[in-house]
């Protein structure tokens, strides 16, 4: 297995930073998750075989194709086990076992057979942090049975109001707004929940805990999956003297005491026994993957700041985490008005202090996060696609991103996601994520090809009709879908695994571009950030660029025209407003 070595040299110019790094001198097979395109899969909103409007295993086996068809290497599927759905599958009643409304084990197996028969490898979330309030662990706990006393966190109250009410313990609040602590009549004690009050957190003091949830990914490893993405791993352990947490002085301004952002949450979040106990999980990856030569990927969910505190995450050579903590930097540090400035010093600063013999990786969205289209604009989905899918590392598309789906209008009436429920009818919309959640579209057909029922879990994007998988398939002209093929091709050569890397934003910081070059062959990627024209001069801005260069793929409606295949002169590369192109030599 090899590690992309980094070596970062930063240069002040006129326009800002350049990052430069050379090529792999010692060029060896890349692992699995470093080389492949890892696809999150949100199993409700992928494909519906049945008709009930929810998508399940079934549907997800019928669209490998697809996945094949857009050179995905590595199936992501968000949660599918047995739930009570309160948080759409992060409140799990059962480890070891899929929901009915996904299917069974039998689809389960029948999936990974299918996935395994194509060449590509199955990642499943796990929630290490808490389960179901009705998963039969918690029943236990609440009438202290054995080992399960203190399986979850409990505490007395603080004392009791005039009316016999009990008081809350401290001031801990849910990421989905309120407290943080629901009251038991039977056990006469408070339960703290991060999430929605039926996700009680787990108590990692107990040493069984850790035991049980291993257990828990043992049984899926057995059954041959390849790795795990673990989920919101920073919540796992709470500072054991149950202290008040202070205001964030740096708090939005619109929140409010009961939102989970007006506090620092310093005695809840980020505690350094959680590195110990997800080393215990990586180790176990780590077994089988010696056991039979198959390398298991474990990565983690973890919104940290700064990068120093997150690549903790990644552990030692002595004691390994995660082989990679999700990159987040694109999604948080990049604003709408963004330049190439902005995207240049997020490259920079994961390179220059990622702790060497490690891997980058990079993202745009997921199932928390607006789609590209809809954070930014629809110009620039395939600006974005190229970024992070040609950059060193590994990386992630959400679902609909190769066709570049919008978020959704998503009424209070039709609001399902607990984050936006709790907010009530009048900030649902700060805080739901229904919106980037919505079917699958595949066919401007009425069910746009996800379902043949008459209803939806949530309501289908209106533009499905024209932004479909199917449409942008068999236009003769060009589709975000088409330039996302093409970029994944571009991944599987030499020159993305073993090329140097030269990147930096131009034309103070309207334009943004990189070099990738091995062996003397090369691609160059350029992006217009800006709405008016820039003309870039390409062997002037990086080295190693040779007078012609080939167009290998440009952004959908590409202005001036320029033909995909035709050649053209890298002193003088013109681009408009929002458009983007690749160029190889």
């Amino acid at each position: 297995m090899a590690h992309f070595r980094v070596f970062t040299f930063l240069l002040l110019l006129s326009n800002g930073l350049a990052i430069k790094l050379p090529e792999n001198p010692n060029p060896q097979p890349l692992a699995w998750w470093q080389e492949d395109i890892i696809y999150q899969v949100y199993p409700r909103s992928l494909m519906d075989s049945d008709g009930d409007g929810v998508g399940d295993l079934k549907g997800i086996e019928s669209k490998i194709d697809h996945f094949v068809d857009i050179g995905v290497g590595s199936v992501w599927l968000s949660p599918i086990y047995e739930s009570p759905m309160k948080d759409f599958g992060y409140d799990i009643s059962n480890f070891t076992n899929v929901d009915p409304i996904f299917g069974t084990m039998e689809d389960f197996t029948s999936l990974s057979n299918a996935l395994k028969e194509k060449g590509l490898k199955l990642v499943m979330d796990f929630v290490p942090n808490h389960s179901s309030d009705l998963h039969v662990w918690f029943n236990k706990s609440i009438h202290r049975e054995g080992k399960y006393e203190d399986f979850y966190v409990w505490r007395d109250p603080k004392g009791f109001d005039d009316q016999g009410n009990p008081i809350l313990p401290n001031n801990w609040i849910s990421s989905f707004g309120g407290s943080a602590w629901e009251w038991n009549e039977v056990r006469q004690q408070f339960y703290l929940h991060q999430f929605v009050a039926g996700q009680p957190d787990f108590n990692y003091e107990n040493p069984e805990v850790l035991k049980e949830m291993l257990a828990a990914m043992k049984f899926w490893l057995d059954l041959g999956v390849d790795g795990f993405r673990l989920d919101t791993v920073p919540s796992m352990f709470e500072d054991q003297r149950f202290l008040d947490e202070p205001e964030d002085p740096n708090r939005p301004p619109e929140s409010i005491p009961s939102d989970h952002g007006y506090w620092l949450h310093i005695y809840t979040y980020d505690l350094p026994a959680t590195r110990e106990a997800l080393a215990e999980y990586r180790k176990l990856l780590d077994i089988y993957s010696l056991s039979d030569g198959r390398e298991r990927c474990m990565m983690v969910e973890a919104y940290v700041n700064p990068l120093e505190k997150l690549f903790l995450y990644y552990g030692t050579k002595e004691k390994p985490v995660a082989h990679f903590p999700f990159n987040f930097e694109f999604i948080k540090r990049v604003t709408r008005n963004f330049n190439g400035t902005d995207i240049v010093g997020v490259i920079d600063e994961w390179f220059e202090k990622m702790p060497e013999g490690n891997t980058a990786n990079w993202l745009v969205g997921n199932h928390d996060q607006w789609r590209i289209a809809s954070r930014f604009t629809p110009e620039d989905v395939d600006a974005f696609n190229m970024l992070i899918m040609l950059l060193p590392g590994s990386m992630v598309t959400y679902y609909g991103e190769e066709i570049g789906m919008t978020n959704a209008n998503i009424s209070w009436e039709d609001t399902v996601d607990p984050a936006g429920c709790q907010a009530g009818p009048d900030r649902y919309q700060l805080f739901s994520r229904d919106p980037e959640r919505t079917p699958m579209q595949w066919t401007g057909e009425e069910g746009t090809g996800f379902t043949t029922g008459n209803t939806t879990w949530l309501p289908i994007n209106p533009n499905y009709r024209e932004l479909n998988v199917q449409a942008q398939n068999e236009t003769t002209g060009d589709s975000h879908l088409k330039v996302y093929k093409r970029i994944s091709a571009l991944r599987k050569t030499d020159t993305w695994r073993y090329g140097s890397l030269e990147a930096k934003a131009i034309d103070e910081g309207a334009a943004f571009g990189y070099s990738r070059i091995y062996q003397g062959k090369g691609f160059v990627y350029l992006a217009n950030y800006v709405n008016s024209n820039t003309t870039i001069n390409v062997g002037q801005e990086f080295e190693g660029i040779p007078a012609q260069a080939t167009v290998y793929t440009t952004s959908v409606n590409f202005q001036p025209e320029t033909a995909v295949g035709s050649s053209i002169s890298t002193g003088s590369v013109t681009i408009s407003g929002k458009h983007s192109i690749i160029l190889e030599f």
